[in-house]
């Protein structure tokens, strides 16, 4: 995770925010730092890091709504991922037609769940989907 990124998360009180049983802060450095290890680009691992700062369906919170703010922080390929994990139909994206674009979302949605100690019924079903190695092994798994 980048300074900045931290910096960024902080400013917009991440820390502070409850997600899950701990800070959205954890969460979010959680997630990133999955997709990270799972081999993923810099692109899909700094949307992972941003992936609910709009809020989703579940969190609500909204910590930022300036995509374009978030754009200059991430670049534009990030920020889009982002903007379609808060706003498409999770967990498999079945409305996004670009499989590369789908894929990615379906990777993060896999470090998510899997950070948060999820669906365990969602999780097996995305074990079957196109996702790197690393994180078919740790769904398989059931182990971050």
């Amino acid at each position: 995770m980048k300074d900045a990124h931290r910096s960024f998360l902080i400013e917009l009180d991440a820390n502070k925010t409850a997600h899950s049983g701990r800070t959205l802060f954890e969460h979010l450095k959680g997630v990133h730092d999955l997709l990270r290890d799972w081999g993923n680009t810099d692109d899909v691992c700094a949307a992972g890091l941003f992936h609910s700062i709009y809020g989703t369906k579940t969190f609500k919170h909204q910590s930022l709504s300036d995509r374009t703010k978030l754009a200059a922080m991430i670049g534009d390929q990030a920020e889009f991922l982002v903007h379609c994990f808060s706003t498409r139909d999770r967990p498999f994206f079945k409305s996004i037609d670009d499989p590369v674009i789908r894929r990615q979302l379906m990777e993060i949605e896999a470090a998510n769940l899997l950070e948060q100690g999820g669906n365990e019924r969602t999780l097996r079903r995305l074990a079957d989907m196109k996702l790197t190695a690393g994180a078919k092994a740790a769904l398989n798994s059931g182990v971050v």
